[in-house]
This record gives structure tokens, C-alpha cells and sequence, in this order.
């Protein structure tokens, strides 16, 4: 197979080819051998870069004592007992709205992004970058620069080429497990799940997750790379929409650029070239194989390697930098350019209400829930005294990280007896009393029953009420009904 560097002329793209030309539908890939700058935004990027690897892989690790037996990894998505443990944060089955709201709430953060920030996700916190950027990086210390990489390709195979191609799919393989493992232990007790798997007795979809993210982080990060951003990522095809001509982007200042000239003579000759001398600088370390000079392109992920690369050659130059610069297309032909917009202001107020209304609802939060399924079969049962008794199942949820005891008792029904078929501990009052452990929901049955000579005929609308014992008296109340012979 030929390689292709990024010397090699582009195939015209035309939209009118001449008579007779054939009309290529499928471009056929080339690989890239992007070149490392170093700069102001590389360093921002590896410290992005190490932020984000850190928070992944640590994470998992971290401990958190909620006692009682409860779970004490910091952050546990345990799916067979449906709980996600987040800190000192439990969500429950009937909170996953939360889950789903904080999707959307996400999704707003990230048009609010782009509308003021273009595609600065893309370039700096997107994990097929981060991990895209860690490869090349490995690439790099093992193949060396691209001219290097580029002969290394070319040569035929020997015992160096073999060696060197193994370092580095190696260090590759080493890293996709790494990143497979340390998410499926996010799903489990980290500690015990890898003495499972360093001793073959893990559990078999522990092992089908670990393969197919290992799989996928070596073919994307390893091979797909610009091909992800360019063809499979649905945030490349209709980011644009978000864009307007105030927003931030990586573009190449073409008034002060052209003409560009690459020959000193020729240059000299001019008299007043543009700043630009065709060096490709800026071509050769772009990963995704775009020349910013062609204009805003949708397969600019914004990383800036340009900047960096381009203010690098005027530097030499003794020229100021920013031909290739964060700016916005106003900015770009002179004209005055506003950060805050209607569609900024948009974004950026609805985030705040979505941010603020989660907080809201996570801090209000009640600990102590009560849920009321009443029976229907029967749906009441007369006793021989005449009394009329109805059953129901009460479902106490204790969000807290303690075991706790809890009063249950009943409003709108005169006279009524309350009994559980599981505990005969009532308090003073004579409610019955309820335990449920720590993070536990625990099912009871109930037995309500109302004396004949203050009973009425048809259904009453009755309200159950449960109040902890201990001193802060958090309650929760469901109303349910009560069903009398007509």
C-alpha cells in the first residue's frame, strides 16, 4: 500500500468536473502523521488532557464510608440492586428522571459551549480526543517524528520494524484494557472485581465489557482517529447550526496572509507579500488533516495545534503572532465582535435554571419515603364483629446511610386500628413501629382496620403518614383510600 503524506495534492473536489471525468463518491483514506508542536495550547491540552485520565482512572478507587454495611466506593453504579452511589449522593430507581434530566442538562452545557466557544469540546475534552492524543503521543516516543514514521511505513519488514511495531501496539493494547477495566469498576467494588479478573473467577459480563471497550479503544484511538470526527460523530454535522459569525474559532487571517509567498527572492521581489510562506506548518500538525487556510471547515475540531505551529514560524520570522488565531469571522473583517448574544444569553440562561432546579431538587430531597399499594383481592373484608378491615402493602424507602425507625400512622379514618403482619414494637401512642436498614426499601404489610359503628358507607380518602423517631422527625404522607360496603 502507497503511503500518503500530507505533501501529496489533494484530488479536486470540484463540483463541476470537466467532460468525461469520473465523479469520485468515496474518498479512499489517507493516513495522517500529524507533526507534535509545541506551544501555549499543547501545554493546555496535556493539562486538560491529564485532568480528565486522572479524574477516570482514580475515581474508581476512591473509598467513601457511608456505614452499615453499605457500599464504601466513593462512586458505585450498582445495577443488579438499582442504586448509583455518587459520594454521599444515592439515586434510586424512581429518581432515574434525575439521570435523564442531567443528560439534557449536559446536552444544553454543550450547545452553550459551542455557540460562544465553537468546537472547544471537540479539541480539548472530547475522550476520542484525549485518547487520539495519547496514542500519537506513544506513536511518537516509539516511532519517532513523522518523516521517521513515514519511512518506517515504507521500509520492508525487518527485525527493527518488527520490533518497534510491536512496542507500540502494545503500549497501545496496555492502554485500552487500562480503560476498559477502569470503567466496568465503576459498576462493581473496584478492589474486589480486579482479584477476580487477575484470578480468571470475574463474572462473564465483566469480561464481554472489558473486551468490547478494550476493542474499541484500540481501533479508534489506534486507527479510526480523524475518521470518528469526521464521519462518525453526529456533533461534526450539525454543529454549524450553532455557530454564528460572533463565534470563537480557530481561523487564518487571510488580509494579513495573502498573498503568501514560500521563496525569499520571490518574496523580496513583491515588495509587500502577506505574512504567510506556504510552510504547511500549520497543515502538517493538524490531526484531522484540515489546512485552516481553506477557511472554517467542519472537520476543525478547534485543538489549536495550528496556533501554536503558526505562531512558532513567526516567531522566527520576528513577525507578531496570531495569523492563525482564536477570533470570530466579525473580528476577522474588522468588525466589532459581542460575547454576549441572544442565543449565549438563550443557552446560557437555561443551563443556569437547569443547574439551579437540579441543586434544588438534590438538596430538598426527602430521606425518608413511603409508598401505598392498597390490595384489591379482597378489596375489604368484613370481620365478625363487624368491623371492616382493608390491607395494604406500605413500601418504606430509607435514603439515609443509617438504620432508622420509623412511626407509621393514619389520618381521615375515625376509630382506625393500624397493624403489621411483621412487627408487634408500637410507640407510646400506639403506632406501629417500622425498621428499615441503611439505604434499604423495605415492603410491609399492612392491616387498617375501622370499627362498625363509626364506619360509613362507600369509600373514604384517607392519608398515611410516616414520621421518623429519631430527632430530626422527618415525615412523608401518601393518600390512598379506604373502601366501606355501600
Amino acid at each position: 500500500m502507497n503511503t500518503i503524506t500530507r505533501d501529496t495534492p489533494l484530488p479536486d473536489t470540484s463540483p463541476h468536473p470537466s467532460a468525461g471525468a469520473s465523479v469520485e463518491l468515496y474518498a479512499a483514506w489517507k493516513k495522517i502523521y500529524p507533526t507534535y508542536q509545541e506551544g501555549f495550547f499543547r501545554r493546555l491540552k496535556w493539562a486538560v488532557l491529564w485532568i480528565l485520565l486522572g479524574v477516570y482512572y482514580i475515581v474508581p478507587a476512591l473509598r467513601w464510608d457511608r456505614g452499615d454495611a453499605l457500599p464504601n466506593q466513593a462512586v458505585l453504579f450498582d445495577l443488579p440492586n438499582r442504586k448509583f452511589y455518587l459520594f454521599d449522593l444515592v439515586i434510586w430507581p424512581q429518581d432515574i428522571f434525575i439521570l435523564a434530566f442531567f443528560l439534557i442538562m449536559m446536552t444544553m452545557g454543550l450547545f452553550f459551549m459551542t455557540a460562544l466557544a465553537g468546537r472547544v469540546f471537540c479539541g480539548y475534552v472530547c475522550f476520542q480526543t484525549v485518547w487520539t492524543d495519547l496514542f500519537l503521543y506513544v506513536e511518537k516516543w516509539i516511532e519517532g517524528p513523522p518523516a521517521r514514521r513515514i519511512r518506517l511505513d515504507q521500509a520492508p519488514w525487518g527485525l527493527a520494524k518488527l520490533a518497534r511495531k510491536a512496542g507500540k501496539h502494545a503500549a497501545w493494547l496496555f492502554i485500552s484494557v487500562c480503560t476498559g477495566g477502569a470503567f466496568i469498576f465503576y459498576f462493581a467494588d473496584a478492589p474486589t472485581l480486579l482479584r477476580q479478573l487477575l484470578t480468571g473467577t470475574a463474572p462473564m459480563p465483566a469480561w464481554y465489557v472489558l473486551a468490547l471497550l478494550t476493542g474499541t479503544t484500540y481501533l479508534f484511538a489506534g486507527f479510526a482517529r480523524e475518521q470518528v470526527c469526521i464521519y462518525m460523530c453526529p456533533y461534526a454535522r450539525f454543529q454549524g447550526v450553532m455557530f454564528d459569525r460572533d463565534t470563537l474559532i480557530v481561523a487564518y487571517d487571510e488580509q494579513r496572509g495573502e498573498p503568501r509567498m514560500a521563496n525569499l527572492r520571490t518574496r523580496r521581489a513583491h515588495g509587500q507579500p502577506g505574512d504567510c510562506i506556504d510552510c504547511r506548518a500549520c497543515v502538517r500538525v493538524c490531526p484531522t488533516g484540515v489546512d485552516i487556510r481553506a477557511g472554517q471547515q467542519y472537520a476543525c475540531i478547534t485543538c489549536a495545534a495550528c496556533i501554536d505551529a503558526c505562531d512558532a514560524v513567526m516567531d522566527r520570522l520576528e513577525k507578531p503572532r496570531g495569523l492563525i488565531r482564536y477570533t470570530s469571522l466579525n473580528s476577522l473583517q474588522g468588525q466589532k465582535s459581542r460575547v454576549l448574544r441572544f442565543r449565549v444569553f438563550v443557552y446560557g440562561t437555561v443551563l443556569l435554571a437547569m443547574v439551579a432546579g437540579m441543586s434544588w431538587h438534590l438538596a430538598s430531597r426527602n430521606p425518608v419515603q413511603i409508598n401505598i399499594i392498597r390490595q384489591r383481592s379482597p378489596v375489604l373484608i368484613v370481620l365478625s364483629d363487624g368491623s371492616i378491615q382493608n390491607n395494604y402493602t406500605v413500601r418504606v424507602l430509607n435514603v439515609s446511610n443509617q438504620r432508622r425507625q420509623f412511626a407509621l400512622g393514619v389520618r381521615g379514618l375515625p376509630g382506625a386500628r393500624l397493624s403489621v403482619a411483621t412487627s408487634a414494637a408500637r410507640t407510646a401512642q400506639g403506632e406501629p413501629l417500622l425498621t428499615v436498614e441503611a439505604g434499604g426499601a423495605e415492603p410491609f404489610l399492612v392491616y387498617l382496620v375501622q370499627p362498625r359503628e363509626q364506619g360509613r358507607p362507600g369509600k373514604a380518602s384517607i392519608e398515611f403518614v410516616l414520621t421518623a423517631t429519631d430527632k430530626s422527625g422527618e415525615s412523608d404522607h401518601r393518600v390512598t383510600t379506604f373502601m366501606r360496603p355501600e
